[in-house]
């Protein structure tokens, strides 16, 4: 008896030793504490009181007049290059006024890097000392690590449709550096170009009321561009919507499918 009270007495001591030995929870709740609460639902104001595939909104298309009449600074060369792109899209519209092209990616995937930000989807901002991560309802996960840590070194960087994102709290801003993204784009205009592998992205994001968040967006590439471009992308909050769906989940053989041989069926 003497024997078990001692090894249970022991068995105390050891589970009591390894609990102290873990972090403190304050230091994590104290880091919580300080971050900004961007919790709901989320949409691009381009595409406020627009439904998936319907016309823009009166309210949207002046709110996305920013965006879709901005002009990239290409340099002589790269602007050659996109005015053949699209040049090669307006005659395939032409063509088939009534059932314009599709995007340059799958229907049932994430669009690429850019597209994805300002698409016409919900997103949650999910916010944790460590990283925080943006999900929107048509497959596009960004992780944006503020643990300390940077880019991997070059020989452990690959680009990737999301690239690369690290980022750091400035008070209630999220500065966010982002590097190896794969250099097929699809720009503002929604057309697409294969840009340089150089390419840098840089945000400064923050909730500038209760119902808008910003994005302060700067495009880096020393190839194709003359100089930055710069431009600030908006958050509404979504006020008719309780809850994330996948609108990425279809299936390319069925009638759910709006695209036939690159162009839209419906619109």
């Amino acid at each position: 008896m003497r024997h078990a009270t001692m090894l249970v007495a022991g068995a105390v001591l050891v589970i009591g030793g390894c609990m102290q030995a873990q972090p403190p929870a304050d230091a994590r709740v104290a880091a919580f504490a300080k971050l900004p609460d961007w919790s709901g639902l989320w949409e691009p104001n381009v595409f406020v009181g627009e439904g998936i595939g319907q016309a823009l909104s009166a309210e949207g298309i002046k709110n996305g007049a920013p965006i879709l009449g901005a002009t990239m600074p290409f340099n002589a060369e790269w602007q050659a290059k996109f005015d053949a792109v699209k040049k090669e899209h307006d005659a395939a519209v032409a063509a088939d006024p009534d059932h314009p092209p599709a995007p340059p990616y799958a229907p049932c995937s994430a669009p690429p890097f850019l597209l994805g930000i300002i698409s016409p989807t919900l997103s949650e901002w999910r916010i944790t000392p460590e990283e925080t991560t943006f999900i929107d309802t048509i497959g596009f996960i960004r992780h944006i690590y503020t643990d300390g840590r940077s880019h991997p070194p070059a020989d452990e960087l690959w680009p990737t449709k999301m690239g690369d994102s690290v980022g750091h709290w400035e008070g209630d801003t999220l500065v966010v550096d982002t590097v190896a993204i794969k250099p097929r784009l699809v720009l503002f205009s929604f057309l697409p170009l294969t840009m340089c592998d150089q390419l840098h992205f840089s945000e400064r994001i923050r909730m500038a009321s209760h119902d808008e968040i910003e994005d302060q967006l700067t495009v880096e590439d020393p190839v194709a561009l003359t100089e930055p471009f710069k431009i600030t992308l908006k958050y509404a909050r979504v006020t008719d919507a309780t809850r994330m769906i996948d609108e990425a989940e279809c299936d390319d053989t069925t009638d759910r499918n709006p695209i036939v041989n690159g162009r839209f069926t419906s619109i």
